[in-house]
């Protein structure tokens, strides 16, 4: 997590995929903030199941709060902690669930 307002992924959600949920774990604790949303960086799409996800180590969120979701272009996810953190030290796992439904060929 960077030393910021907010802090980007660099693996995306792909366009026109169905969103399960985006699930986060907090493997180092984010200094300074006490909370952090996880959104969607070009929709704002919230996906964290309450109003804000803990920054203390080993909280996890499902991120289901609004999923199903249809994703039309490619995206990345967004955090966004409440306080800017004192430092690059904070680290939180992001694991994109979706699934691609492809049309027949023939």
């Amino acid at each position: 997590i960077a030393a910021a307002a907010t802090t980007d992924t660099a693996i995306q959600i792909p366009s026109n995929a169905s969103v399960i949920g985006v699930s986060v774990r907090v493997t180092t604790v984010i200094p300074t903030a006490a909370t952090f949303t996880v959104i969607g960086t070009t929709t704002s799409t919230a996906f964290q199941t309450g109003a804000s996800v803990s920054t203390a180590a080993t909280t996890t969120d499902v991120g289901t709060k609004s999923c199903p979701y249809l994703n039309t272009a490619a995206q990345t996810i967004r955090s966004s902690p409440n306080l800017t953190p004192a430092d690059t030290t904070g680290r939180v796992r992001v694991t994109i669930h979706y699934l691609i439904v492809q049309a027949p060929t023939s």
